[in-house]
């Protein structure tokens, strides 16, 4: 009787023991959070961005304080001042076009897309905002702040060389008018951006710290936030903001993730597909066009780009990440490199 008592107890304290050594069931994956936040500091940077532009908008916005209207030329000339340091290199002339494309064509179709679905749910005024700010021209500084590859700055520039063409296409389609663009704007773009580019080309091609180019960008992402928080109307529905919210979380999750089917179908390489979506996917807020009465976005019209703005910015920091410091992609430098 004794030894069938202590046969059992020796089960129980052995299953017991085994419960208790629960080593050989830990995942193999460790997760090291400074790490992790060193690598994605650019997207904590956006968030602060925009969370100080909503506490304080009046220091950012222009006339206010800090002056942006001026001050925020700064970074911006510094912007692609370094892209023009980088090394360029060539890329596939397949590229060029479908970015055009899908930057152009692409983004106005899948936005009609997401507010046919919601729009029962939107202001018609919110309606008119989305479409035109998904023809608006391409952002250019966004893409080349995150990017250093040699590509980024050529594939820039053809996509708004191209939406003189595209953009008037399609206004012509949503307001029946063919719209002229804002002359100073083009003397503004040029003498933020081509200027300093064509500087920093003719400069020493050195490697150079791309988190002093992120670094401006946030600065230039306040400021803007803090632009369009005061264009925007002050009396709001919470239905329009949270409906318009999703409305642009989703348009520019699907421009971004539709690059991908470039890959699926043969058509362009997984870094290229990259490269597509960086420059396709993030909009210029400035109103740019001079169009009918009708497509002019005010007031409400304004809303989506609120969220235009932070959102592209929050997308693409969170797909690039920050990969300076990183050992295991250090011996893979040329595989990186785009086929020409």
């Amino acid at each position: 009787m004794m030894e069938g008592v202590s046969s059992r107890t020796q089960v129980v304290y052995n299953s017991r023991d085994q419960s208790i050594n629960n080593s050989a069931f830990k995942s193999g994956y460790e997760l090291d959070l400074w790490q992790e936040v060193r690598k994605r500091w650019m997207v904590v940077g956006v968030l602060l961005a925009m969370s100080l532009a909503v506490l304080a908008p009046r220091l950012g916005a222009p006339g206010g304080f800090l002056h942006s209207e001026y001050v925020s030329y700064l970074p911006l000339w510094y912007i692609y001042f370094a892209a023009g340091r980088t090394r360029a290199h060539a890329a596939r002339a397949r590229l060029y076009a479908l970015t055009a494309l899908h930057a152009q064509l692409g983004a106005a179709a899948l936005c009609a897309v997401a507010v046919s679905a919601l729009a029962a749910a939107l202001d018609r005024r919110v309606i008119e905002g989305a479409m035109l700010a998904s023809v608006a021209r391409p952002c250019a500084w966004l893409p080349l702040s995150l990017s250093q590859d040699g590509v980024t700055p050529a594939l820039a520039a053809v996509n708004y060389a191209a939406s003189f063409v595209l953009s008037p296409l399609v206004h012509l389609l949503l307001c029946g008018r063919i719209p002229i663009p804002l002359i100073k704007r083009v003397f503004i773009t040029i003498a933020t951006a081509f200027v300093p580019f064509t500087l920093g080309t003719l400069a020493q091609k050195t490697d150079i710290d791309p988190r002093s180019s992120k670094v401006s960008a946030l600065v230039i992402l306040y400021t803007e936030c803090c632009q369009l928080l005061r264009e925007a109307e002050g009396s709001l529905y919470i239905t329009d903001v949270m409906a318009t919210l999703f409305l642009v979380i989703s348009w520019l999750t699907t421009v971004a993730t539709s690059s991908y089917l470039y890959v699926k179908c043969g058509m362009l390489t997984l870094n290229e597909a990259h490269a597509l979506l960086l420059v396709s996917t993030p909009k210029s807020i400035h109103i740019e066009w001079i169009s009918a009465t009708l497509c002019t976005a005010s007031g409400l019209a304004r809303l989506p780009a609120v969220f235009i703005a932070p959102a592209q910015a929050l997308l693409l920091a969170a797909i690039t990440g920050d990969d300076q410091g990183d050992d295991d992609n250090a011996d893979d430098g040329d595989s990186d490199e785009l086929p020409r």
